[in-house]
């Protein structure tokens, strides 16, 4: 009963130089009702040809998924393992490309608490995150295999219960795990540690690409009333993309750049499309149901099959439609009768969502 028209993102970007030398962008979202409405604004400073210092609110350098934009990802939603990823926070971070562009390197100290109005803990210890990536065989005449590239991600902080908060979400934006310091069951008094690591690799060639990550995010002693335990959370997906009419997707600065359509629709041609397809494996871990949650508040383990086609009708305008089942190892509370109370569960999801993408 949640079938309905929404608008999913509506952002006001402003990017810009002054002297050629200082780099800055702000971008700011006005869907919702949240208070949270300034996603990105920092500036960044090419200081020499090997290293760059960015400065601001803006995403931790973490996976390949995250730091590429929301209308050049293929998909609907982002999968399952971007709810394990840090996102953004306000920082200093050091970055560049080098050998030619075969290693890019992402390295900053952030807060550790989210965007820059988020409550923050009462830890005082940043956190450190960093990200390496490899396309050894860039700019050497190999077509096939000059945009493969291979990399990983890690990120370390002191944290406390404050920090314990983790909400996955599926394609249908319904929130199948659920957990966070003052929850209703288990209430965490103390953790020690929050730590992320990930891996992942990614390829294109002619009209195809493929990309695959995995991503963990671990709590160290977690402790509540009545044990001490982790809480180690991971997911891995793998996604393949073929554009049907030929265009060649293409992988750069680490990330996903925009589609081109060959022909643009009303200019000689029917623009371009794609077909992409995405398996997504979540898994919250083997004590999720003993010590942490109750069963039916939340799922230990889902697993999600995407199917999307994609229609460039010119570099500015997308048509999309994704087509997600989402498959629980237990059944799922939804809702409940209105008259009576009675519990209504489900043990999968199946949801398609149509997009119209606008950007300029």
């Amino acid at each position: 009963d949640k079938n309905k028209f929404d608008i999913r993102r509506a952002r006001l970007l402003l990017t810009g130089h002054l002297y050629r030398r200082f780099f800055y962008k702000f971008q700011y979202e006005f869907q919702g009702a949240g208070s949270r409405r300034l996603l990105d604004a920092y500036v960044d400073i090419p200081l020499m040809s090997f290293i760059s210092f960015r400065m601001g609110q803006y995403k931790e350098p973490f996976g390949f998924e995250q730091v590429t934009a929301d209308k050049n990802i293929p998909f609907a939603e982002r999968s399952m393992g971007y709810y394990l990823t840090p996102g953004r926070d306000v920082g200093l971070m050091a970055h560049s490309a080098l050998w030619n562009q075969r290693i890019y390197y992402a390295v900053g100290i952030f807060n550790g608490d989210g965007v820059d109005d988020t409550v923050g803990g009462d830890s005082d210890s940043p956190e450190v995150t960093g990200r390496l990536v490899f396309a050894p065989f860039k700019n050497q005449g190999l077509p096939w295999v000059d945009s493969l590239q291979f990399g990983g991600s890690i990120s370390y902080a002191n944290a406390d219960r404050n920090n314990v908060n983790i909400q996955a979400k599926t394609s249908g934006l319904t929130t199948f795990f659920d957990v966070n310091s003052s929850a209703k069951f288990n209430i965490i008094r103390d953790v020690h540690s929050r730590t992320r690591y990930g891996a992942e690799l990614a390829w294109a060639f002619g009209p195809v690409m493929a990309c695959g990550e995995y991503v963990n995010l671990r709590f160290s002693d977690v402790q509540t009333s009545s044990s001490i335990f982790d809480i180690n959370t991971e997911d891995y997906y793998g996604a393949l993309l073929w554009m049907i009419t030929g265009e060649h997707p293409q992988i750069r600065n680490a990330k996903i750049q925009p589609i081109r359509p060959r022909q643009n629709l009303w200019q000689g041609g029917w623009g371009a499309l794609g077909l992409a397809f995405r398996f997504d494996h979540f898994d919250a871990g083997d004590n999720v149901y003993q010590d942490l949650v109750e069963s039916g508040d939340s799922i230990r383990i889902a697993k999600a099959y995407t199917l999307a086609l994609n229609w460039y009708l010119n570099p500015y305008v997308r048509l999309l439609i994704d087509a997600t089942r989402t498959n629980f190892d237990r059944p799922l509370l939804i809702d409940r009768d209105p008259l009576t109370g009675e519990a209504i569960y489900a043990d999968r999801e199946d949801v398609i969502t149509g997009r119209l993408q606008l950007q300029f």
